[in-house]
């Protein structure tokens, strides 16, 4: 009787721990397909359908009004390593494409090419640098921004857009298992944005516009409309370079009082352009033989002809060269 007695008590312990392993599957599997992940004590930014959060800089920011903020560095890495900031003018001046704009710090106005706009929201200045509002730089960068309480979406305007909509209710998975995490839950209808088809069969890759990146079954939902192709900055119509019948920039216009402050960079940068259109010569050559002004401040009006150039669909040249870098002729130097 006492070995019976023994034995039960083996099987009455194995059977609590098979109980207990198999309520504690059953808790991981629940939590894993029901469970949204927790709060993120960092803001995660996701940049053309990436989640560039970790190879950030700074933390982002994004204050009451849905305004997305990058720090000057981050904002360096992603959009204009020429960003620069101009003591003696107070503003941060930033190119791109055919754009040069520059952020006012001392109000909320910019100036974007030709003309001065409101702007909702201004740089920030912390410790540790500037903060750039970016949600106000969208036509400068040619780009859309989507934020959420803790997420900030970037997506270019040059690149392919397509969507999905949800046919039911539907889980955004982690991965491509119905047992993976689910990151977020969406309504019928709900629109999403497709990324790519999974390796897995049956399955794509999508960004929901609170900005989780995982995954739902391709069977439920419709099929992809494209909003948008790419299309690259070079798409831009360009007029041949034409050296034999091109202007020539006068040497008195590149003097260092001509050149070390925005607003009168702009304005040399004006009459070039008005000289251009009304001769129809759309080639501008800039002849250094002469030239005697500091490399940055030759640089820095470069950097911002060449935008103003490319909106009427012309090109710069530049002859004997003895001031800049080879890395910088062959960079902008036509």
């Amino acid at each position: 009787m006492k070995k019976k007695k023994k034995v039960n008590k083996k099987k009455f312990i194995a059977r609590i721990l098979f109980l207990l392993i198999v309520v504690a599957i059953v808790i991981a599997i629940f939590s894993s397909i029901f469970g949204n992940s927790k709060k993120k004590e960092t803001l995660s930014l996701i940049v053309d359908k990436q989640d560039i959060t970790d190879t950030l800089m700074s933390d982002i920011y994004i204050d009451t009004n849905g305004i997305l903020y990058l720090s000057e560095e981050d904002v360096k890495n992603i959009f204009d390593e020429n960003l620069y900031y101009e003591e003696s003018s107070n503003k941060i001046i930033t190119t791109s494409g055919t754009k040069v704009a520059a952020i006012n710090m001392n109000d909320n106005t910019i100036e974007l090419n030709s003309a001065v706009l409101d702007i909702t929201a201004g740089v920030i200045e912390y410790d540790t640098g500037y903060y750039i509002p970016v949600s106000e730089l969208t036509n400068v960068y040619n780009i859309e921004v989507i934020t959420t309480e803790d997420t900030g979406i970037i997506l270019s305007m040059y690149k392919e857009l397509s969507t999905v909509k949800t046919l039911k209710k539907v889980s955004v998975k982690a991965d491509t298992s119905f047992f993976s995490t689910t990151l977020e839950k969406l309504n019928e209808g709900e629109e999403i944005i497709y990324i790519e088809n999974a390796e897995k069969s049956g399955w794509i890759k999508v960004l929901t516009y609170t900005g989780k990146i995982g995954y739902v079954k391709e069977k439920d939902v419709t099929s992809k409309e494209t909003k948008r192709t790419d299309m690259q900055e070079s798409d831009f119509s360009s007029k041949n370079t034409d050296i034999e019948n091109s202007i020539e920039i006068d040497n008195e216009k590149l003097k260092l009082e001509n050149l070390q402050d925005f607003s009168k960079r702009k304005s040399v940068v004006k009459e070039i352009i008005s000289e251009a259109i009304s001769k129809e010569k759309y080639t501008v050559n800039l002849n250094l033989e002469n030239v005697d002004v500091e490399e940055i401040y030759l640089e820095r009006f470069i950097i911002e002809l060449i935008p103003r150039l490319k909106e009427i669909g012309g090109n710069i040249v530049i002859t004997n060269n003895s001031l800049l870098s080879e890395e910088f002729i062959n960079k902008y130097g036509g």
